[in-house]
This record gives structure tokens, sequence and C-alpha cells, in this order.
């Protein structure tokens, strides 16, 4: 077994061996699922109220989202797409434009939002997109865009690290994830042990994306900790599915599952 075992007296996870991380196509299905969860999220879990109420233009904005994450939608339909007024729904929208990163006119679109060049692009939903959680979810695509060079996107994400709303911690989390910097386990494995379960439920998911020795090991000790829950159900079946590895107690010597 691999992992962090502590001795005799006291359990600590453990990983039976596996053929270790998967990365691929699983992953990429789990961060498509993940695009999901504002609009999926329980009733407790909603937007801030304060959001503007305004009448769009008639769009199909389901499918207009999911060519976005298909990496088909043309610049037409992804203009149409950050039309919309419903929040959990243009955040989706601001993570999917990741997709669309092949083309030079969604590079330059996604510098013109994060810049609010309003007059370049009217009409668009600018009082969203101009905070969060739109513009958490923006500033995550533009990092994974630009690496090193999104210094400013990855000190606005940790700006918002406690923010006092779930629905933007969510985001938080999840941008870290997808970050990939170990500097943030540890943050993210306090979410993933906090009260909100729509949080938790994200900063589980957002330690799988991230991949890595560490982030397993967390996974396995927030298994550890919440055994026969739900979150801990999770932190199971991400570790079983992304690192093909089973974690256990390792107690007296004798590892069970």
């Amino acid at each position: 077994a691999t992992g962090p075992c502590a001795g005799a007296n006291s359990p600590a996870p453990c990983l039976m061996s596996g053929p270790g991380f998967r990365r691929g196509p699983w992953l990429a299905a789990l961060w498509l699922a993940l695009l999901a969860l504002p609009a999926a999220a329980d009733e407790g879990v909603r937007p801030p109220e304060d959001t503007p109420a305004v009448t769009p233009p008639a769009a199909d904005y389901p499918l207009l989202q999911q060519k976005i994450r298909q990496g088909s939608a043309s610049l037409g339909e992804v203009r149409l797409a950050l039309t919309d007024t419903d929040v959990g729904s243009l955040t989706n929208a601001a993570h999917a434009l990741y997709a669309m990163r092949g083309h030079a006119w969604a590079r330059r679109l996604a510098d013109d939002l994060w810049a609010l060049k309003k007059d370049a692009h009217p009409g668009l939903a600018w009082e969203l997109l101009a905070r969060a959680p739109v513009r958490i979810a923006l500033a995550s695509t533009l990092n994974r865009i630009k690496g090193r060079a999104a210094a400013e996107q990855r000190a606005y994400i940790r700006a918002h690290k406690f923010d006092v709303h779930e629905f933007h911690r969510a985001q938080v989390v999840f941008a870290l994830g997808v970050n990939g910097d170990a500097a943030d386990i540890d943050y993210l494995k306090s979410m993933a042990a906090g009260e909100n379960d729509y949080v938790a439920q994200s900063a589980i998911s957002g330690l799988a994306l991230m991949g890595g020795e560490a982030a397993r090991d967390a996974l396995a000790e927030i298994w550890r900790d919440a055994r026969d829950t739900p979150r801990g159900d999770l932190a199971k079946a991400m570790i079983q599915r992304v690192y093909n590895v089973t974690p256990a107690l390792r107690k007296r010597g004798v590892e069970t599952e």
C-alpha cells in the first residue's frame, strides 16, 4: 500500500496499489460534469439575490452552452450565450469558454471580457460579467489559457477564497483545482471539511481534477475523516476512478475496506 499511513495506534488512510493517476477522457468528463454544478445545486444554494433581472433576447442557452463545451460554437453563438441573465448559466458559459481556446477570436473575446470592453461587445450581460461569480469563472478560464501570464486572474480567484457566498466559493475551489497548484491543497481540504455540502462537493471534485500524489493523499484523508457519509463516499469514488486505487484503513498492520 502507498499513501499517508500512520502507526498501529492510529487508523490512517492507505491506498491499495494500482496503475496510478488517470488523466484523459474521464477527467475531461468530470470537468464537463462540474460545469453543471451551480445549476444542479439544491435550493439552499443560490446566486446572490441582488443580480439584475433583465429580459434577454430569445436564445436556446443550454444548446449554446453545449456547443461551447464541445468547442464547436461560432463567435455569434458565443456572444449570444453571453447575453444570458441567469447567473448560474452565465457562470457555466464562462468556464466553458476554455474549450474554445483553439480559436484566436475566442481568446481575444475572453481578454475583452476581463477588460470589460463593453463598447466592443454591446448587448452582453455586462452587469453580471463584471461581478463574481461569473468573473471568477472567467479568471479560471484565462488562468488555464495563459498559465504563468495569468497572475492577475489567479490573484482575483484567491481573493474570493473566503467569500461569504457559497456559490462564489464553489467557483473558487473548482478554479484552484484545475489550476493544479499544490499550495492550494490545504485550502481545498478545509472547504471539503466545511459546513456547506455544496462547497465541500466542489472542493473534493477540485482535488480530483488537480491530480498528483499530494491531492490523492488529501482525498484519502477526507475519506478517512468522513467515512460512511456522502462526502466520504465521493472522496472514495474520486480516488478509485481518477487514481485507480482503493483507500483502506491500516491498523496494527491490517488493511480493511
